[in-house]
């Protein structure tokens, strides 16, 4: 399915803010939260606006069971040790190459539609996107996209506006190529993992958008930090 077929029309999205933080079901901040490998946020959770951090692998299924994300958790899981797997083999950097045509060919596409809709790439994501005003019908992409720059009063009167570069993460992507480290915001429809090192390897943020929502990432402590991710 190309991305011009994918496209939805545009309706209000939420953007995920992050206020409350638990580890191992206990209350915890934002700072402690660094040190937790696998970090789960989004929509479908048990409590809204909560970030729940995670040790290791076990604590976090043991969690995910309970959760209607558990089937997405699990698949990532098994996707993540695939790719790693894959690291300095020939398979591995044939998938390097496969990823980076596919980024380009989403990308034209994407630019071809918002030359078509006479709006910037940044608004493939409804009303929070930049130059997108409500109602303008400008659609949603199918895709994960990670944007470069979000302007963010930190006040719940204005909500976050999502620019600059645009990357896609279409399935699994060992690699963010020029554009690791450099993701700021998050359209989500879904289910998306981002992984602050190559070939799914590092912390992880496991980023729920059921049907579609956008995330700051610095709520999450992820500024500039992605450089792989997983779509499902």
């Amino acid at each position: 399915m190309s991305t011009q077929q994918g496209i939805k029309q545009a309706r209000p999205i939420e953007t995920i803010r992050i206020n409350r933080y638990l580890i191992g079901g206990k209350q915890s901040t934002k700072a402690e939260l660094i040190a937790q490998p696998f970090v789960v946020a989004g929509t479908g959770l048990p409590e809204k606006g909560t970030a729940y951090g995670f040790a290791d692998e076990s604590s976090l299924g043991r969690w995910a069971a309970g959760t209607s994300h558990a089937d997405a958790i699990t698949r990532t899981l098994e996707a993540m040790k695939r790719g790693q797997r894959l690291e300095g083999t020939d398979e591995g950097a044939q998938a390097v190459k496969n990823s980076e045509a596919e980024v380009e060919r989403v990308r034209g596409e994407l630019e071809a539609i918002s030359r078509k809709k006479g709006v910037g790439v940044g608004s493939f994501f409804g009303m929070a996107g930049e130059g997108n005003p409500p109602g303008s019908g400008v659609p949603l992409s199918p895709i994960p996209l990670l944007f470069d720059r979000v302007d963010d009063s930190g006040t719940l009167t204005e909500p976050p506006v999502f620019g600059g570069s645009v990357f896609p993460v279409i399935a699994t992507i060992p690699t963010f190529f020029r554009f690791n480290d450099k993701a700021s915001g998050a359209f989500v429809p879904g289910v998306c993992t981002l992984f602050d090192k190559t070939f799914f390897r590092g912390s992880a943020r496991f980023l729920f958008g059921f049907p579609f929502s956008t995330f700051v990432l610095a709520d999450l402590d992820f500024d500039n930090r992605a450089a792989s991710g997983i779509a499902l």
